[in-house]
C-alpha cells in the first residue's frame, strides 16, 4: 500500500493496493471484500489520531460465488488498483491517520482447479501487508464541476 500526495483533508485520499502472487503456481482470487470488488465491505482499520474510525462504504451479502467474481493472478504477477480512502472514511480532519490491512483474501484456488466453488470450500488467505501513516493537511479544496 502507498498513498498518493497531496493528501489534503476533505478531498480524495488517493492509494495505490498492489497484490503479488509470490507462488511458483498461478492462484485464483475471489474479489470479495478486495479493492478488486469495489467498497462493499473492508479490509482496512483505519484510525485518526489513534481512534477507530467506522467504515461508511457498502456492506453486502451474498450466497455462493460465480466463476466471473474470480480473477487468475499468474505466478510471479502483481495486480495493481488505485482506490479513494475517502469513499469509505471520514477523512476529512487534519492530522495522522493510520491504514492496516485486516482482512483476508476469502478464498484462493492453488490447486489447478477452476472457479467458482461454494462458501463451505473457501480456503482464506491472509494478506501480509506493512501499516501505512497518512499526513493529512489542511488545505484548499477545489470545488468539484459537473459538465
Amino acid at each position: 500500500m502507498e498513498a498518493a500526495r497531496p493528501r489534503i483533508a476533505g478531498a480524495p485520499i488517493a492509494m495505490r493496493f498492489q497484490l503479488t502472487n509470490r507462488s511458483e503456481q498461478p492462484l485464483w482470487m475471489l474479489r470479495w471484500n478486495t479493492p478488486w470488488d469495489g467498497w462493499r465491505g473492508t479490509i482496512f482499520d483505519v484510525s485518526f489520531e489513534g481512534q477507530d474510525l467506522p467504515y461508511q462504504g457498502a456492506m453486502t451479502k451474498r450466497g455462493d460465488p460465480t466463476a466471473q467474481e474470480y480473477v487468475k493472478i499468474r505466478a510471479g504477477e502483481s495486480m495493481i488498483i488505485g482506490l479513494d480512502l475517502a469513499q469509505a472514511y471520514d477523512m476529512s480532519k487534519p492530522g495522522t491517520y493510520k491504514v492496516k490491512v485486516v482482512g483476508n483474501l476469502q478464498d484462493v484456488i492453488k490447486d489447478g482447479t477452476n472457479p467458482p466453488r461454494p462458501r463451505d470450500r473457501f480456503q482464506p488467505m491472509e494478506l501480509k501487508c506493512e501499516e501505512l501513516t497518512l499526513e493529512v493537511v489542511k488545505g484548499e479544496v477545489a470545488p468539484k464541476v459537473n459538465y
